[in-house]
C-alpha cells in the first residue's frame, strides 16, 4: 500500500512547511520507492500514485531512468548492437537519424507517442519523401525504442504502435536471355565474368566483385564442371553456399581463369580490373546497356532473372533459394517475377488440359445411320415446368429431374373458381349431419 506526502522545509521563523509537488512512496517486491507525482492536487497525486502500484502489479514499473532517458541515448544503444551483430549498413541508418534528429532530437523516450510518429509522418510526406524512406526512418526509431526496453534496467517503458505506410516500390526488372547475351557483348572485358555468375546464380554484386568479393581459391574448375563455394563472411545472411558451373557459364569461368593466369597470375580475384579490384560497377553497366538500348535495366535484374530462370526450369523453390542466398520465402517470391510470356504459357498449358480431359462418345452403326433415339430417353425444354401437362408418374432419369403434378393456386376472386364463403356454405349442405354436430 503507497503513499502520499509533501516535502517540508524551514521557513524564515524555522517552521516546518510542506513545499513543492505531492511525492509518493510505493513498494516494488519490497522495495520501497519514491518519486515525485509532479503534480500539486492530491486528487491528481492519488491517481498516479495507483497507475505506479498498477504497473508493479504487471510488471511494467515506471523506474527513474525511464524518466531521463532521452532520444540520444537510445541512439548509442543502436550504435552499439550494429557493432555487436557485424551489420555493415550503419550508413544507411545514419540517413535516417539525419532526419529523425531535428524532430526527436532531445525529447524524452517517454515523450515519443503515436500522435508524434503521425506528426512526423506528415512532415516527411509534405517534403516530399517516399512512403519507403519514411518508413525505413520509423524501423530505426522503433528498433531504438525496442532496444531501450530490452535493457536492464528498462529505459524505455512501452513502445508506440507505429504508422505504417503502404509501399508500391517493389521492382520486377529481368532480363530475358537474348537481352542478358547483348548486355554481355556490349560491357567492358572486366564485366563480362560479373555479369555471367549474376545471370546464372542470382548471386548479389557484393558477393561477387570488391576486396571481399569472389576469390579464385573458392572456385573449383575442370573439363567436366566446376563449383563456387561462398564462405559464411561473404554472404549477406551469414549462411555458405555452393553454386555448380555447366555449360555456357562453366566455359566463361574457365576462360576467365586461362586470362588470369597468363596476364595476372599473382591477382586472388575473380572479377578484376588490370589485376585489381573494383567496388562499383554502375556506370560500366549502363554504358553497357544503353549501347543495346535496354536502359532502365539494373545490375540486381540479374539476380531476379537468375531467381526467375531456376524456377521455369523446374529447380525446386527450396533448392532455388539455397542457389540465390534467400533466406525468407517472402523476399524470394518477390523476386520470382511473373512475364507476359509465362502467362501466355499459362494459358496454353491450361488448354491442352482441357483438351486432355475430353472424351470419345461410342455411338453404333444404327445411330450413325439416322435411327431415331428411344421414345422417353428426352424430355422436351419447353414440357420443363411446373402444371398439369406432365404426368407425374412418369419419371426421366436420364436428365435428373422430376416434374410433379402442382395444382396451381390461383386467388379466390378468380373466375370459375369459388370463394371461401362459398365453398363453406356448399360443405354443410351436403353434409347436414355433421353441421348439426358441429352447431350442438
Amino acid at each position: 500500500m503507497g503513499m502520499l506526502y509533501r516535502r517540508k522545509q524551514r521557513n524564515a521563523e524555522g517552521v516546518l512547511v510542506e513545499v513543492g509537488p505531492w511525492w509518493m512512496k510505493y513498494y516494488d517486491n519490497g522495495r520501497p520507492v519514491s518519486e515525485s507525482t509532479g503534480t500539486f492536487e492530491k486528487r491528481e497525486a492519488a491517481k498516479v500514485l495507483k497507475k505506479a502500484e498498477h504497473n508493479v502489479l504487471e510488471g511494467r514499473q515506471i523506474t527513474p531512468r525511464m524518466q531521463r532517458t532521452k532520444f540520444e541515448d537510445l541512439i548509442e544503444d543502436l550504435e552499439q548492437d550494429y557493432v555487436m551483430r557485424g551489420l555493415r549498413t550503419w550508413n544507411r541508418r545514419e540517413n535516417c537519424l539525419r532526419h529523425l534528429k531535428p524532430v526527436f532530437g532531445g525529447m524524452l523516450a517517454k515523450g515519443i507517442t503515436t500522435e508524434k510518429l503521425k506528426a512526423y509522418v506528415a512532415k516527411r510526406l509534405g517534403e516530399k519523401a517516399a512512403a519507403a524512406t519514411v518508413n525505413r526512418e520509423l524501423d530505426c526509431l522503433k528498433r531504438m525504442l525496442v532496444l531501450g526496453a530490452r535493457c536492464s534496467p528498462p529505459k524505455v517503458s512501452t513502445v508506440p504502435h507505429f504508422p505504417r505506410l503502404a509501399e508500391n516500390n517493389a521492382r520486377e526488372g529481368f532480363l530475358e536471355h537474348d537481352d542478358y547475351l547483348s548486355v554481355r557483348g556490349a560491357a567492358s572485358d572486366h564485366l563480362k565474368v560479373p555479369i555471367t555468375i549474376a545471370y546464372y546464380t542470382g548471386m548479389r554484386m557484393r558477393e561477387i566483385i570488391s576486396v571481399k568479393g569472389l576469390r579464385w581459391e573458392q572456385v573449383t574448375l575442370s573439363e567436366d564442371g566446376g563449383c563456387i563455394r561462398l564462405a559464411m563472411a561473404q554472404t549477406k545472411t551469414k549462411q555458405a553456399r555452393s553454386v555448380y558451373l555447366t555449360g555456357d557459364f562453366l566455359r566463361v569461368m574457365l576462360k576467365a581463369k586461362e586470362l588470369r593466369d597468363r596476364d595476372y597470375p599473382s591477382c586472388p580475384y575473380v572479377c578484376h580490373r588490370e589485376g585489381r579490384p573494383f567496388d562499383n560497377l554502375r556506370l560500366g553497366w549502363i554504358a553497357a546497356c544503353k549501347r543495346v538500348g535496354l536502359m532502365g535495366k539494373t545490375f540486381h535484374d540479374l539476380r531476379r532473372t537468375g531467381v526467375r530462370n531456376l524456377i521455369r526450369a523446374g529447380v525446386s523453390e527450396t533448392v532455388a533459394m539455397k542457389i540465390s542466398g534467400h533466406k525468407t520465402r517472402s523476399v524470394f517470391d518477390r523476386y520470382n517475377v511473373t512475364s507476359e510470356e509465362d502467362l501466355k504459357q499459362a494459358a496454353e498449358r491450361l488448354n491442352q488440359y482441357i483438351q486432355s480431359k475430353k472424351v470419345t462418345v461410342t455411338v453404333t452403326v444404327d445411330a450413325l445411320a439416322g435411327d431415331s433415339p428411344r421414345q422417353g430417353i428426352t424430355q422436351p425444354v419447353d414440357l420443363w415446368r411446373r402444371g398439369r401437362d406432365l404426368n407425374s408418374r412418369i419419371g426421366y432419369p436420364i436428365s435428373g429431374f422430376q416434374d410433379r403434378h402442382v395444382r396451381p393456386l390461383r386467388h379466390p376472386s378468380t373466375p370459375g373458381r369459388d370463394t371461401s364463403t362459398t365453398m363453406i356454405a356448399r360443405w354443410f349442405e351436403a353434409h347436414p349431419y355433421k353441421a348439426v354436430i358441429l352447431l350442438e
